[in-house]
């Protein structure tokens, strides 16, 4: 009984510090980071983000990735930002 309570002690500490260093590892969401990471999965042209004018507008390359660039970004992106954003997709070499 007294060999287990200071191994349960020792596991539950090692969990705990697990969660908090993965926690902290995890970069926080943005919307700039996530209409970034569009060009590790996709060929992309242009990206912005307006401030005054609140549009997404996204151009690239191959109008056949409009659907999934789409996709990608509801999956991606907070529904706040889906309401707040209105989103373009579009080529302008296809």
């Amino acid at each position: 009984m007294i060999k287990s309570k200071p191994g349960v002690l020792i596991l539950s500490s090692v969990i705990v510090l697990a969660i908090i260093f993965w926690y902290m590892q995890k970069e926080p969401y943005s919307t700039t980071r996530v209409v970034n990471s569009l060009s590790e999965k996709f060929e992309i042209q242009s990206t912005q983000i307006g401030i005054t004018d609140p549009v997404i507008s996204i151009d690239v390359y191959d109008k056949n990735d409009i659907p999934e660039v789409e996709k990608y970004l509801k999956e991606n992106l907070f529904k706040d930002d889906l309401r707040h954003y209105e989103i373009e997709i579009f080529s302008r070499w296809s």
